[in-house]
């Protein structure tokens, strides 16, 4: 069972162009204030960045950052919605928008950057 899986995430689209996330937010995920751990939204964004990144390219992260501005409870979908914002040869930056529901508020925002190189041709 990979970590994602764990956690249980749903992947809903996955391409180099748009990557879609879910997750239900349970007890276990809950922080000391009765609200979404910190960890369980970075992790579902970095998962996102991840899909995307090596959609198209071998990638991995060199910088991340994540800023809340809303908090989640239990019962809440959240949807982790990545896209592109630059991709070039050797390096390529995604937004990730982590959402209440499919076109909810934004309660974070994650932006990664990664190294990348095209993959192998089999």
């Amino acid at each position: 069972m990979s970590y994602a899986s764990h956690l249980g995430m749903t992947v809903l689209d996955t391409g180099p162009d748009l990557t879609r996330i879910s997750l239900t937010v349970e007890a276990s995920g809950l922080n000391m204030h009765g609200s979404a751990h910190g960890g369980l939204i970075f992790s579902l964004a970095d998962e996102a960045f991840a899909l995307i990144s090596n959609a198209s390219a071998q990638a991995v992260a060199i910088e991340t950052h994540l800023s809340f501005f809303r908090a989640a409870r239990q019962g809440d979908v959240l949807v982790a919605v990545a896209t592109p914002e630059r991709v070039g040869r050797t390096l390529a930056t995604y937004r990730v928008e982590v959402r209440r529901g499919e076109e909810g508020e934004v309660l974070a925002l994650f932006l990664g950057t990664v190294s990348r190189r095209e993959k192998a041709q089999a």
